[in-house]
């Protein structure tokens, strides 16, 4: 995957498992590894904790998959991923 390099952060809507999220970020993703990546956050809790626990600031998170791992902010249902690093092996 490929990261825009000037441009700017975009936002893209996504509908999963009946939750409405905001993706920001600038980079080039695969929906398949999206989708894993709304599970895990979904799997963990990780919106309903960082509303409960700290509300006013985001969840950083570093989201290991099969494939890849993310480093992004989780706040209320809007996820900003910075970094996406690609697995060996």
């Amino acid at each position: 995957m490929t990261k825009k390099e000037d441009t700017e952060m975009e936002i893209y809507p996504i509908f999963h498992n009946n939750v409405f999220y905001n993706l920001i970020t600038n980079l080039d993703l695969e929906l398949v590894e999206v989708r894993e990546m709304l599970d895990w956050i979904q799997d963990n809790r990780i919106v309903e904790k960082q509303m409960e626990e700290h509300p006013d600031m985001p969840a950083i998170c570093e989201i290991e998959l099969k494939k890849v791992k993310f480093i992004a902010d989780v706040m209320n249902y809007e996820i900003l991923i910075y970094k996406r690093i690609e697995k060996n092996g």
